[in-house]
């Protein structure tokens, strides 16, 4: 397995593993065009990086992880957007290692935190980001931390 950040030429690969993410989630948008554009976008921003992992031939994973400076982590904030590990190449460690590549990238970016969400009956991926030593339970509340999002629409990535 070898892991890397991607460049522009990775595009089509990630679009690729972006609509299988897409399609998997039984969502119908954003559309294969929306994607192109964001992903294009992405690659050239310097606060967001896709990294992509292969197996002796095309990329069969990737994380995007998200830079940026948050007041409650006084310094720079990395989060994990994005894992997808290609349904075919799962169980073989890829998307832990995709995850621990982040993890050492927001260090050497002197990140003083890395967070994330998933969804609550996503098994594999919690085992992945415990196992990592991610944290849900809030040890002031003594609750689970919630990531809530409210979908207004996908503005058009042409503005």
């Amino acid at each position: 397995m070898f892991i890397r950040k991607a460049t522009s030429e990775d595009a089509p690969a990630i679009l690729a593993m972006v609509l299988a993410f897409r399609d998997h989630l039984e969502r119908a948008t954003p559309t294969s065009a929306q994607f192109e554009a964001s992903i294009g976008k992405l690659l050239g921003s310097p606060d967001a990086h896709f990294y992509i992992a292969t197996l002796n031939g095309p990329p069969v994973g990737y994380v995007l992880q998200r830079f940026r400076y948050s007041m409650w982590a006084c310094g720079s904030e990395a989060t994990i957007e994005d894992l997808f590990v290609d349904p075919s190449a799962r169980k073989n460690g890829i998307g832990k290692a995709l995850i621990e590549f982040a993890l050492r990238a927001a260090t050497s970016q002197g990140c003083s935190s890395v967070c994330l969400d998933t969804n609550e009956f996503n098994v594999a991926s919690t085992r992945i980001y415990t196992q990592l030593g991610f944290n849900s339970v809030s040890k002031r509340w003594n609750g689970r931390q919630v990531f809530f999002r409210k979908p207004i629409q996908c503005a058009s990535l042409n503005a």
